[in-house]
């Protein structure tokens, strides 16, 4: 990375990305509805047999929806966010927001509409909740991530736990806890009831290219102490991406740290699925066991 690039990397304040605390009801996991699938067409994907579904948010003519694959023998096989067919269809944008006619927060001049899921009980640890925003105008920083695009935060932690996490800057986070291959962003601001964030060092849209979609981890003291730990993955995806350029399902390996914040399965898979008339799905899959 070239000396420029790590200066604006480091520059970027903490009115950047995920500067908006999404922090919309959520239970604990355990509470989704453990419905069936949602409604439209699927393709075969997530699989029936063995697919549990968590909470759903209309949004758009369709909906939202967190599901968890276990195969017969028990093991996590996917844990995932589904858009229906007709989500991404007369979303609401900045217009429909300044005149009320949706409801959501506006921070750094940025709209969003935030809102949690949870999970269905199948889901592995350590993940407890989704926690969403649908970013209409996108959010700093310009010219980097103000497209279309939702974030989808895949929590650790309980939604208790999040709220609980203040503002500040991690100034050094250990090589052992930082994913391989990642760094901190943002000069390592602490967005308050969300963590830090820290983006692949190779992330092209930071060189100039345009911007699709880029998995971020997010890091927090979340005891209140200083020991700092990974707190949440999340996928941003741009509805360009979704709508123009995504064929099929792209899949990339997931960077993982030496230490992990604590014992359960982590996924070494992130796909986005385009499912024909069955919508589209942020995936996690090939889950490793860990200690903690």
């Amino acid at each position: 990375m070239g000396a420029s690039r790590r200066t604006y990397l480091a520059g970027l304040g903490s009115a950047t990305l995920g500067a908006l605390a999404l922090t919309g009801s959520a239970a604990a996991k355990g509470h989704g509805r453990g419905r069936g699938p949602p409604s439209g067409k699927r393709r075969g994907f997530p699989p029936a047999g063995i697919t549990e579904w968590g909470d759903a948010y209309a949004i758009g003519d369709g909906e939202i929806s967190t599901f968890a694959s276990v195969t017969p023998s028990g093991e996590p096989k996917y844990l995932g966010v589904h858009f229906s067919e007709g989500a991404l269809h007369e979303l609401p944008y900045a217009e429909a927001f300044e005149s009320g006619e949706a409801t959501g927060r506006k921070v750094h001049g940025f709209w969003s509409k935030p809102f949690s899921l949870d999970f269905p009980s199948s889901a592995p640890q350590p993940f407890e909740y989704a926690a969403l925003g649908w970013n209409p105008q996108g959010h700093t920083p310009e010219d980097v991530y103000d497209k279309p695009h939702f974030d989808i935060h895949f929590h650790f932690n309980t939604p208790e736990t999040v709220r609980q996490i203040g503002p500040g800057v991690i100034e050094d986070l250990p090589s052992d806890v930082t994913p391989e291959g990642y760094e901190l962003i943002e000069g390592g601001a602490v967005i308050p009831a969300m963590g830090a964030h820290l983006a692949p060092t190779d992330a092209p849209e930071f060189d100039g290219a345009e911007w699709l979609d880029t998995l971020i981890w997010g890091a927090a003291a979340v005891d209140g102490d200083d020991a700092y730990e990974l707190n949440f993955l999340e996928p941003m995806i741009t509805v360009d991406y979704l709508e123009n350029h995504l064929d099929g399902a792209h899949s990339e390996p997931i960077s993982q740290p030496e230490i992990y914040p604590q014992a359960g399965h982590y996924p070494t898979t992130y796909t986005v699925r385009d499912l024909g008339d069955g919508g589209y799905a942020a995936v996690l899959a090939d889950f490793d066991e860990r200690d903690g």
